[in-house]
């Protein structure tokens, strides 16, 4: 579909290979914007009221439930590894060598 609408020629990789170097790109200039773990206003994370209040709407199995603050730390350092970002969410050398963007100049400012 994606060649009949744009012309382009793309393999499944060449569309997730896209999607990723999208993704970067934007983690990248969010970055630079002043994304920072350490400020709960500007980071990765939920607000306070999924952590501490009980849920009171939805599936049965959930109602009265919070999420767990140490899981939801672990899943956030999971999806990091999985980016090829470091510890604090900044995307890896290696990594923006890899999808061919290390040169890229907007998050050098």
């Amino acid at each position: 579909m994606l060649y009949y609408n744009t012309g382009l020629e793309m393999s499944p990789n060449d569309l997730w290979d896209a999607a990723e170097r999208c993704s970067n790109l934007e983690r990248l200039f969010n970055l630079r914007e002043g994304l920072s773990p350490d400020d709960p206003e500007k980071c990765d994370n939920l607000v306070h009221r999924y952590f501490d209040e009980p849920t009171r709407r939805g599936a049965p199995d959930v109602v009265g439930s919070r999420l767990d603050r140490k899981k939801f730390k672990k899943m956030i350092d999971e999806y990091y590894e999985h980016h090829g970002w470091d510890e604090q969410g900044v995307p890896r050398p290696e990594t923006l060598q890899k999808l061919g963007i290390e040169n890229e100049p907007s998050h050098m400012l």
